[in-house]
């Protein structure tokens, strides 16, 4: 064999395989006067519009559009008022244990180390919808945001209750 011809398995045994996977340059491109095609993003995750807060309206919670993949984590946002920007964390929704709920009044998130009380009115959708695991986000009312407030319900406080922050 020499030098110069590469290797080639027999063709009876199944070929070279390596050349089903090796395209010659220049073979992706279309032909002149045409545009290539666009890749179509398939990702119908919580990072587009669906998960933003909405500076005009109100809304308690933001609901997962479409099934197609379960949500991961739960978000919770308040709005820091002495500093003016929102803060909020994500929790995995496989780590949830416990969601209890007193009435439409308060909803209780247990996640082990890591536990929420929720407060507002109309909470019991809430409760629900965390259980069928639909609910992005949970957001507080913020009256700086929002200064009319609307009918419905409203979640006015996110608390967390871990004993590190529970006063001795």
């Amino acid at each position: 064999m020499s030098e110069d011809t590469p290797w080639e398995p027999d063709r009876r045994l199944g070929g070279n395989w390596r050349s089903l996977f090796d395209q010659p340059r220049g073979s992706g491109l279309p032909p002149p006067g045409e545009q290539a095609p666009v890749p179509q993003m398939l990702d119908d995750g919580p990072m587009g519009d669906e998960a933003q807060i909405d500076p005009k309206a109100y809304h308690p919670w933001i609901l997962q559009r479409g099934r197609s993949r379960p949500s991961a984590m739960l978000g919770l946002r308040w709005y820091e008022s002495k500093a003016g920007f929102w803060s909020g964390c994500g929790m995995p929704y496989p780590m949830l244990q416990a969601v209890e709920y007193i009435g439409d009044r308060m909803v209780s998130l247990d996640f082990g180390t890591r536990q929420f009380v929720i407060e507002g009115s109309g909470l019991d959708v809430l409760a629900r919808r965390i259980k069928e695991g639909t609910v992005l986000a949970v957001v507080e009312y913020a009256h700086v945001v929002w200064p009319q407030r609307s009918e419905g319900a409203m979640v006015t406080a996110i608390r967390r209750m871990n004993p590190r922050d529970i006063p001795a």
